[in-house]
């Protein structure tokens, strides 16, 4: 099976044990949803950016961090 149809295979699959919907609500949300592969140490949001979408996490884990003042890091959370 191609990677990218797995990935949106797993969130169709969410979105069914949460709700029910219709093959047509399914396609709608088909054609606005996107993939997105991250390498390990790579961004998902930059320093500066605006976030306008949601994300959904198929495998792997990310989080999301602040910096204080001094340089140091502090997780808020991890997303699986």
């Amino acid at each position: 099976m191609n990677p990218l149809i797995k990935m949106f295979s797993i969130f169709e699959a969410y979105l069914q044990q949460k709700i029910t919907l219709t093959p047509a609500e399914l396609e709608h949300i088909k054609s606005l949803s996107f993939i997105k592969k991250l390498r390990k140490k790579q961004y998902l949001l930059q320093e500066g950016d605006v976030w306008k979408y949601h994300a959904f996490i198929t495998t792997g884990c990310l989080r999301t961090y602040t910096v204080d003042e001094k340089g140091l890091e502090h997780i808020i959370s991890f997303l699986r």
